[in-house]
């Protein structure tokens, strides 16, 4: 149960290397596996400067990207190119957020690291019977993504 089971989202970000922490550091230790973070594309200004001058002259372009792999999941990082208008900082439920199926052990793990990373969070919230999800935690990755860990009612005891 839990990221072994997700496929993969492509995740746009604002500061790759904070993004790169987050998802390598935070998410990994909740889930208590490895992660593996890919060499990225574009990693400097001059290499995106590079490439905004052949953009002009050829047509195209790439996105500075990397990606993080959390067990078997790879989560790939896009920096974004134009300005996005973020929710205020105090808002942690939103949409569209990528939510995780976890245990109630990981879930209860969550709600230690986010504690002990700063990270601001809501939950874990419960939900009423018949909702499928018995609980859910809610939060951002540091470039205002809303991310959701929810713990289905079939793994309660």
């Amino acid at each position: 149960m839990g990221m072994q089971n997700y496929g993969h989202c492509v995740q746009a970000v604002e500061d790759m290397p904070a993004a790169t922490r987050f998802y390598a550091e935070v998410l990994a230790e909740v889930f208590g596996v490895e992660a593996e973070v890919s060499d990225g594309s574009m990693a400097t200004t001059d290499q995106v400067l590079r490439q905004i001058r052949r953009r002009k002259r050829d047509g195209g372009f790439s996105v500075p990207h990397g990606g993080v792999t959390l067990g078997k999941t790879l989560l790939p990082l896009f920096l974004y190119s134009d300005h996005v208008q973020w929710p205020p900082p105090e808002q942690l439920v939103g949409t569209p957020r990528i939510a995780i199926t976890v245990t109630p052990e990981q879930m209860d793990k969550a709600v230690e690291v986010f504690r002990s990373h700063k990270v601001p969070f809501e939950g874990p919230v419960q939900h009423p019977v018949p909702a499928p999800l018995a609980s859910s935690l809610y939060f951002k990755d540091p470039s205002s993504n809303f991310l959701e860990l929810c713990c289905p009612r079939s793994e309660q005891a």
